[in-house]
């Protein structure tokens, strides 16, 4: 039992005994649930330096490799991204301060000269951005795209907490979730309150594709672990819609309409079966049918370069 409302969690990789949850009130806890007794967690933030001001929207555990090990990362709308170890009870390092930037510094990127210096103009580089979601680059656990409430996404180096390395401009309301492709070390996607998804290259400060199917906020996606071209989303409206980008960038290849609003949506692994939450904290799952539930057969280049088909067709043209 918590003291106040989860509104994260995520298990260990290397451990998976251990279930990592962020609390509404900014606590960051750990429980081993191998234990009979969960009445209190096996470690918790509580009231030390390193405990968010705001709730816990964010956590994942990233393996930084042989000699460190797994650690885990925590977001929050306080501005902070902090880095857990557990090595010593829960000892905390801030990683990041997200700042608010405005679309003047994208230029100030691209040129390779200070962001900061390039927000400066607009007097604001001292404020903090609300942090709501992250993800780590699937081939490098050192860089991390943050999603933030002004709309803006932020990459991030874990060794180095000075500045942004990049920003990215496009949505125009808070991103909600967003999801590193599996399979492309450059493409990430990100979901908003405005109503779209959108697709990222990493080398780029606009989206390549913005994708719509309803009037209303998108609230989770998640990327097919078998194909690098189909994608999943849910919305506030009860849209469940599977997109693959392959055969269509202007609809979803199939759409299900529920009566609930949808908050979380997740593949399974294994097999050809899409879960989905909801705001009456029911779970639901649903058999994938037709040539989404056929494995591909692809290679990891072959993913790659399918992927790299659909977006190449916005570079070559840029």
């Amino acid at each position: 039992a918590t003291k106040c409302g989860v509104t994260s969690i995520t298990f260990s990789r290397a451990h998976p005994n251990l279930l990592a949850a962020g609390l509404y009130d900014g606590t960051v806890c750990i429980y081993d649930v191998r234990k009979t007794d969960q009445t209190k967690p096996m470690l918790a933030s509580g009231h030390t330096s390193g405990k968010h001001s705001d709730p816990v929207w964010g956590l994942k555990w990233v393996d930084q490799g042989a000699e460190r090990g797994e650690v885990l990362v925590s977001i929050s709308t306080d501005g902070r991204i902090t880095q857990w170890n557990m090595k010593k009870g829960l000892e905390h390092t801030v990683l990041m301060v997200l700042k608010r930037v405005t679309a003047t510094a994208k230029h100030g990127a691209a040129d390779g000269k200070d962001v900061a210096a390039a927000a400066g103009s607009e007097g604001i580089i001292s404020r903090r951005a609300s942090g709501l979601c992250f993800d780590f680059c699937p081939k490098d656990s050192n860089l991390y795209v943050a999603g933030t409430e002004d709309g803006h996404l932020h990459k991030c180096s874990c060794s180095y907490n000075e500045q942004h390395l990049d920003n990215y401009f496009g949505h125009a309301g808070p991103v909600y979730q967003l999801r590193w492709s599996p399979f492309c070390a450059n493409t990430f996607i990100s979901c908003s309150a405005d109503w779209t998804i959108k697709l990222w290259d990493q080398e780029h400060s606009s989206p390549i594709f913005s994708f719509q199917s309803t009037t209303d906020y998108v609230s989770d996606i998640c990327w097919s672990p078998t194909n690098s071209t189909i994608f999943a989303a849910v919305t506030g409206d009860g849209r469940v819609d599977v997109w693959d980008i392959s055969a269509n960038t202007l609809d979803p290849v199939q759409s299900v309409q529920t009566d609930r609003r949808l908050t979380t949506v997740k593949f399974a692994p294994d097999c050809a079966v899409l879960v989905t939450g909801n705001d009456a904290g029911a779970v639901e799952v649903y058999q994938l049918s037709g040539s989404l539930a056929e494995s591909t057969g692809r290679t990891q280049m072959q993913q790659v370069a399918a992927l790299d088909k659909v977006t190449s067709t916005v570079h070559d043209g840029a």
